[in-house]
């Protein structure tokens, strides 16, 4: 049976969610509540080269990756230190984490599926 979308919407856990994933053998975890369309376009308003999915990355995870009590990990002033500190495969393997939800499809699947 079918859900309202209205009681989907009040259902929405807008708290931290712990996302890690394996570097080099290590497990690496930060925090994040779940993207929402104004913080993506807010992230894509502020790149320098529009289309650039690298950039987008790190300013992703710059705006949104916490530490467990919900301080944000990096700031905006960090972006050059990371973007030449920053292996590119935990760049993408945290940018993949910020953009599933909780069940682990990415936004653009669930979109998908309620079409069909």
């Amino acid at each position: 049976m079918a859900i309202e979308l209205a009681a989907l919407l009040s259902g929405v856990d807008k708290g931290l969610v712990k996302r890690s994933f394996d570097y080099q053998g290590q497990e690496v975890e930060f925090y994040s509540s779940f993207l929402t369309m104004e913080q993506r376009t807010k992230v894509q308003a502020n790149q320098r080269k529009e289309g650039d999915a690298n950039e987008f990355a790190l300013k992703l995870l710059i705006e949104k990756a916490c530490k467990k009590d919900g301080k944000r990990m990096f700031q905006a002033g960090q972006y050059a230190e990371l973007k030449n500190e920053w292996p590119i495969a935990a760049l993408e393997s945290a940018m993949l984490l910020l953009l599933k939800d909780k069940t682990g499809e990415e936004e653009g699947e669930e979109e998908e599926e309620a079409k069909n």
